[in-house]
């Protein structure tokens, strides 16, 4: 499911501008196939492959592009954070939740719900599409962030 979800909306922006495009013009989706690749080359998708369920927090291209420019390659460790025992839908998430890689802090500002400082059900600009929440999957579900969970 992961790999043919499609990510929220991305629009061109300012840099749109220079190149002929309106800056509310879509430009792509923002996508998983970093995040799918990431837990195979960690071994993480082994451990989704057995007893489940589980909640993903699957990130987006550029949210897992973020953290190899700032810090190197994915890691299990990092991968784990992603991941929560048992299946949550996004409107049960209003606590600490305990992932594959330590405890994930909760807490609701500004009308949104956040863990680790990542929005859950984010909108995406104009009529694009949002990030993806409650996504059922053959072991449980899956919610798009554009943060990564691990502590820095």
């Amino acid at each position: 499911v992961l790999s043919s979800l499609q990510g929220p909306g991305v629009v061109w922006g300012a840099e749109g501008v220079m190149s002929g495009h309106e800056e509310s013009e879509l430009k792509e989706y923002d996508n998983f196939d970093k995040f799918v690749a990431a837990l195979q080359s960690t071994g993480v998708a082994s451990e989704l492959a057995g007893a489940g369920p589980f909640t993903v927090f699957a990130l987006t291209n550029s949210a897992m592009g973020v953290w190899e420019q700032l810090r190197g390659e994915p890691t299990a460790e990092m991968m784990k954070m992603q991941i929560v025992p048992g299946n949550i839908a996004s409107g049960d998430i209003r606590g600490d939740l305990e992932s594959l890689g330590g405890t994930l802090n909760y807490r609701y500002a500004v009308r949104k719900h956040f863990i680790n400082d990542g929005i859950i059900g984010e909108k995406s600009f104009g009529p694009y599409p949002d990030f993806p929440i409650d996504v059922p999957c053959s072991n449980g579900v899956i919610h798009a962030v554009g943060t990564v969970f691990a502590m820095y």
